[in-house]
């Protein structure tokens, strides 16, 4: 991955209820790869250690490098500065080479995620190790195939979305219909 990116780990930063400056944890990258702001943190920028080149930018790839999800998302950017924690790496993607949604889409990718697992350093907390996130294949197709792959992937997206919210709404009308039966 090293040939279509940079990468390093986010700040140590400790996190606080309020604070000038926004602090993006793993707990706000959920499981489909979209980032949830609601769980967005805070913290000042007296408790925190970071350089211009830390803040993050629209369109970095947020990726868990610790734990057993490592879960890709798109920063979609804002209107204040804001830093990604120690348990994150930001992948900065060379666009001329690779669209930062087609990254975050492949690393979320079953052929993918089985490359990470075989990286990732076992022990109490996994750790997918800088060297080995270097090391990573991403295939590089052209910019437009990588489009194509892009919109296919956002497509899969929203089926697995309107396949859960019909499967909760059979679930509740089956739930309504039982209700109407006598208890035992």
């Amino acid at each position: 991955m090293i040939q279509v990116s940079t990468a390093r780990f986010g700040v140590h930063a400790k996190r606080m209820e309020r604070g000038p400056m926004a602090l993006v944890q793993s707990s706000a990258i959920m499981a489909d790869g979209t980032i949830n702001l609601g769980y967005i943190d805070r913290t000042d920028t007296a408790l925190v250690s970071y350089k211009e080149e830390d803040l993050l930018r629209k369109n970095d790839v947020l990726l868990i490098g610790k734990g057993s999800n490592n879960i890709a998302a798109l920063w979609p950017g804002n209107d204040e500065d804001s830093l990604a924690s120690g348990m994150l790496y930001v992948i900065r993607p060379d666009p001329a080479l690779v669209l930062p949604a087609y990254l975050a889409s492949y690393l979320n990718s079953h052929p993918a995620q089985a490359q990470i697992a075989t990286y990732r350093k076992p022990g109490t907390v996994p750790v997918l190790g800088r060297k080995a996130l270097d090391q990573l294949e991403v295939p590089v197709p052209s910019l437009a195939e990588q489009r194509k792959l892009v919109q296919l992937a956002d497509a899969v997206q929203r089926t697995k979305l309107h396949l859960t919210e019909l499967s909760n709404s059979y679930t509740q009308l089956l739930d309504a219909v039982w209700a109407t039966y006598p208890k035992p």
